[in-house]
């Protein structure tokens, strides 16, 4: 398995541990759907389709859920690609946060509701695009994971 750290683990700190699934895919034109939503701070933030993952749920049931929720968009997780995490601090919190990403590649469908979450917002990105506007380094590098194997795409 592919994998890789970000950020700098601090000894002697408790993190809150979150763990999600990431769905990346393409549209027939080479972008990638992600979902921008407002930051605390005002700016806009950027972030691949998934999230936390809820009770029981698998993986690929997390990344369908949250892309319907986030974008309205129906996807069909595919293949697992990679696991990144991410130690940081988030000033807005106050919090020590472990992030943990297990990322897929997705076939894409369609648009099929507004999305539940009303601060979402879906956009399409092109992978230099992606290096620009994603908010976590962890992503930003599954991007790349993706669309090393996924060349046939771009």
């Amino acid at each position: 398995m592919v994998e890789k750290t970000f950020g700098i683990k601090k000894a002697n700190t408790m993190y809150k541990e979150r763990v999600g699934a990431y769905g990346i895919g393409f549209s027939s034109d080479g972008k990638i759907p992600v979902a921008m939503t407002p930051l605390y701070n005002g700016e806009e933030g950027y972030f691949l389709l998934g999230g936390g993952i809820e009770d029981h749920e698998t993986h690929g049931d997390c990344i369908i859920r949250e892309s319907l929720e986030e974008a309205g968009l129906s996807v069909f997780p595919k293949e697992f690609v990679c696991k990144g995490d991410y130690y940081h601090f988030i000033e807005q919190t106050k919090t020590d946060f472990h992030g943990i990403g297990y990322f897929y590649y997705m076939e894409i469908g369609d648009v099929i509701a507004e999305p539940s979450e009303p601060d979402h917002h879906l956009v399409w990105l092109t992978p230099d695009e992606i290096k620009q506007k994603l908010f976590l380094p962890h992503q930003i590098w599954a991007v790349e994971q993706v669309c090393n194997i996924y060349q046939r795409f771009l």
